[in-house]
This record gives C-alpha cells, sequence and structure tokens, in this order.
C-alpha cells in the first residue's frame, strides 16, 4: 500500500497545482426603479457587446434585484432570488448592498457606473491563471434545455450556476425614478440555477426552461463555479443558443 501510495502523489499534486487560462465573470445588480442604474446597464450593454465581438471570455450578468419595486414602478424582470443573491455577497464583500453594483468574479464589488474599475478588474483577471475549468453542451429536449457540464478536475466545497440569458431586451419605464426612461439590456438573467458539488464530482446535467419567445438568436447560457466560503468564482463558460 506504501508503494501505491507513493507512486499516486505525484499526479495528485501535479493536478493541483495546473492552471487554466483567465476569464471573467462580470455580475451586475440593478434596477429600473433606480435613477443611478441606466449608466451602469449602459455600461453593461457595451461591456457585453464587446467581448461578444472580441470573443474573450468574458461572461456578463444583468441581475435585476426587486427591493426597488414599491417604489413606484415595479421591475418586470426582478426577482427575490437575485436580491438574495447579492445580499449573500454583502456577507462577505465590503460596501453593504446597493444598486448598481457590480462584482466581478466573486471578489470585489464596486458602484456599477464605474467604467475604469470594470475595465481595469476585466484585464487583471484576464491576465491571472485560473485553477479550474468548466466546459458544457447544450441539449433541447420539450420544454426544457438541458446543459451538461464538465470540470477540469473536482471543486469541493462549491457550487455550479447555470444561468440563461436574453440580449435585446427593452422597457419602457413610466413611473417612479425613471420615468420616461426607455431602458435596454443585454444579458439580462431569466433564469439561474444553483447546484452543490459534491466533493468528487466533475460532471452533471442541469435542466432550464427552454425561452417560449424571443429571439433564440438572443439567448446564451453561462455557467460558473463558486466557492462557498468566499463566493470566488474559479471556473466560466458560456454557449449560445443558436
Amino acid at each position: 500500500m506504501g508503494l501505491v501510495l507513493a507512486l499516486c502523489l505525484p499526479s495528485l499534486v501535479q493536478a493541483q497545482q495546473k492552471t487554466y487560462p483567465g476569464f471573467v465573470v462580470v455580475e451586475l445588480f440593478a434596477s429600473e426603479g433606480c435613477s443611478s442604474c441606466p449608466p451602469a446597464e449602459d455600461l453593461l450593454n457595451q461591456l457585453t457587446a464587446e467581448v461578444r465581438q472580441s470573443h474573450q471570455p468574458v461572461y456578463t450578468l444583468d441581475f435585476e434585484v426587486d427591493y426597488w419595486d414599491n417604489l413606484g414602478w415595479k421591475d418586470p424582470y426582478s426577482a427575490l432570488q437575485y436580491t438574495h443573491r447579492q445580499q449573500d455577497y454583502a456577507q462577505r464583500l465590503s460596501g453593504g448592498t446597493y444598486t448598481p453594483e457590480m462584482i466581478i468574479n466573486g471578489r470585489e464589488g464596486f458602484i456599477g457606473s464605474d467604467e475604469d474599475k470594470a475595465r481595469g478588474g476585466i484585464n487583471t483577471y484576464l491576465s491571472q491563471p485560473a485553477s479550474n475549468a468548466v466546459t458544457m453542451t447544450l441539449e433541447h429536449s420539450g420544454a426544457l434545455l438541458k446543459v451538461h457540464y464538465q470540470l477540469a478536475h473536482e471543486s469541493p466545497d462549491s457550487v455550479i450556476n447555470v444561468v440563461l440569458v436574453e440580449r435585446g431586451l427593452q422597457s419602457q419605464v413610466t413611473a417612479g425614478e425613471n420615468s420616461g426612461r426607455l431602458m435596454r439590456h443585454d444579458n439580462l438573467v431569466r433564469e439561474l440555477k444553483t447546484v452543490a458539488l459534491d466533493d468528487f464530482d466533475t460532471q452533471g446535467d442541469i435542466k432550464l426552461n427552454y425561452p417560449k419567445e424571443g429571439d433564440l438568436k438572443n439567448y446564451s447560457v453561462i455557467a460558473y463555479v463558486q466557492l462557498y466560503q468566499d463566493m470566488s468564482i474559479t471556473a466560466a463558460a458560456g454557449a449560445d443558443l443558436s
């Protein structure tokens, strides 16, 4: 047994030390009822267009929170689930809960309209090697979209988030702080599922609802792995539906 252990340990250490190309997950927490949010939405839309054109591994997500919904305008895309997600971040990052907030790779949050910080963070994390990698394939079956994911290696004490996003959305706000504004959204989160990863799991399937409306070329799926303890993101991938 001692000999077998001696032979296995080097390969295990080598697997743990392997690195992968850098990536960036940009999460924006905003609301159509917040007068400070349109510049942040515009910035996220601009970043989304740029990285899709350049094919950089940068994945943008627009989460519309619901705590503005009773202040004059109910955001049609808001969800309590997204508010809870931002609150989880607030327990780990300084600054509390506010809109607009942009969070990069689950590690740093700042005012969502701060373009210098956004671009600086993106460049920083793209240049840093990642500790894991994830790939995925999509399969349409009836009313469901099956997302099969595969990790490069195990990721203990982690979850995988699988998100369906849509681009090209518009909303005419008729009340509240943004009354009269036409709000535009790209990579707006339409569905989020979070699944705990067992210590030795490297692959699995997660089902999302298949879009019932809109142009399929405007939909993508983004998957990213996140640690429980500090919510830092260790791997990410994306794929378009069309």
